[in-house]
């Protein structure tokens, strides 16, 4: 009886230390599962965010070998995952070759993690330039460089412009301080001399001789008509630096624009006996701004009749011609660094003046350059209206230059995009 109830009890211990050592498996079992699941949830969320973040992701080996791509690494480089797969980075990489690799690759053993810029290439071609960081890991004894690729082609961009930006504030500054340069020393001295002639004329007039008089009130007029001609361009080129003049194209009856300018500067031209021939035809009609032509015209012919001697001729004209037939080799070498087709227009201003040398031809349109020089009759300048006259024809696309001989004269010459 004893012996039958012993067996019995240790039986329904062992069923109880097996039901009990179950359990425990069990809830062994269930933690290892629900580690396990959110051990793989872990993983996929991972694999999620690097395939799905902007940033390309490139995992290479000691030789430049892509051993992982993410999927932006593919949308950016145009390149499925298998191709990118089967590739060495200097495939991509114009910058790199092997034995660049090989210096990069120690330099990624000895730093660890650092960060570079380079230009990668897309499949079609297309360079990017490109921020890369470099970081070394390790995985199953081997050594990789993990980088995170980054588009910097916006960065790029305003950086860039962000520079030109510096350049033309400082191209503004220094027409800015030319710009008072211009005021403070051609400006004071024929309003000074003006306003002595009128204090001398004021306080002594019933003194001077009728002669004396003629000469004071002469020198008046030269000083005022001066005093003008810098103020128009003075405020011109202003008007042009910030923007104020638009342009505006219209078509342009030339010969009779011509007319009107040389009817403004014929007070200048008779006191030197300067005849101005206007050899544009009657019918010749051009595509530009009228206000700004006017401006060219005005100047360049203003600046004939200052350098011409006493008893000559201003020539203004057209040439109209095929390059290809050209004679004068020099007029064709400038015709054909200065205009684009065969077939062209050329406008001309052309005097038998004192002309200029080599280094003053080189100083024209030129504001960083102090250029005038006195006329025949001594007139003053100050070679803005030069710089002017290049801003407008730079308006309309075209080109501006200069032949000249010293004691022969000069030509200028433009055209009209």
């Amino acid at each position: 009886m004893s012996m039958k109830s012993k067996t019995y009890e240790s039986l329904l211990a062992d069923i109880k230390r097996l039901e009990k050592e179950n359990q425990t498996l069990n809830e062994t079992y269930l933690d290892i599962a629900n580690k396990q699941s959110d051990l793989i949830h872990t993983l996929q969320f991972t694999q999620f965010s690097i395939d799905t973040i902007s940033e390309a992701i490139v995992w290479l080996d000691e030789d430049g070998n892509y051993v992982f791509v993410n999927e932006a690494a593919c949308t950016n480089y145009g390149y499925t995952k298998e191709e990118l797969l089967s590739m060495q980075m200097f495939q991509v990489d114009p910058l790199f070759s092997s034995e660049r690799w090989n210096i990069h690759w120690q330099e990624i053993l000895d730093r660890k993690t650092f960060t570079i810029e380079t230009i990668n290439k897309r499949k079609d071609g297309t360079p990017v330039p490109i921020e890369v960081t470099v970081n070394l890991v390790e995985y199953e004894g081997k050594q990789y460089n993990c980088a995170i690729i980054r588009d910097i082609t916006e960065r790029k961009l305003s950086e860039e412009n962000l520079k030109q930006s510096a350049i033309r504030l400082a191209e503004l500054n220094e027409s800015k301080d030319k710009f008072f340069s211009i005021i403070a020393h051609d400006l004071r001295g024929p309003l000074g001399n003006q306003r002595e002639f009128t204090k001398i004329l004021s306080d002594k007039v019933l003194q001077f001789s009728e002669a004396e008089r003629t000469t004071y009130l002469k020198m008046l007029v030269e000083s005022s008509d001066l005093v003008y001609s810098l103020l128009e361009n003075l405020l011109d080129w202003a008007r042009s630096q910030s923007g104020n003049i638009v342009y505006q194209p219209t078509s342009i009856q030339l010969f009779d624009l011509i007319q009107r300018v040389v009817g403004l500067l014929n007070l200048s031209a008779n006191k030197k006996h300067v005849t101005i021939s206007n050899q544009v035809p009657k019918d010749k009609k051009i595509f530009g701004d009228l206000y700004m032509i006017e401006t060219v015209l005005r100047n360049l012919i203003s600046n004939a009749i200052k350098y011409s001697n006493v008893n000559s001729e201003v020539t203004v004209g057209v040439l109209e011609f095929d390059s290809n037939e050209l004679t004068n080799e020099k007029l064709k070498y400038d015709v054909l660094n200065t205009t684009s087709p065969t077939n062209s227009t050329i406008f001309f201003i052309k005097d038998t003046g004192i002309g200029m040398e080599k280094e003053q031809i080189e100083n024209l349109f030129r504001l960083d350059k102090k250029f005038s020089t006195k006329g025949t009759a001594e007139e003053s300048g100050t070679g803005l209206g030069l710089i002017l006259c290049k801003e407008f024809i730079d308006k309309h696309k075209g080109n501006i230059w200069v032949e000249s001989e010293p004691g022969i004269g000069s030509t200028f010459y433009f055209n009209l995009g």
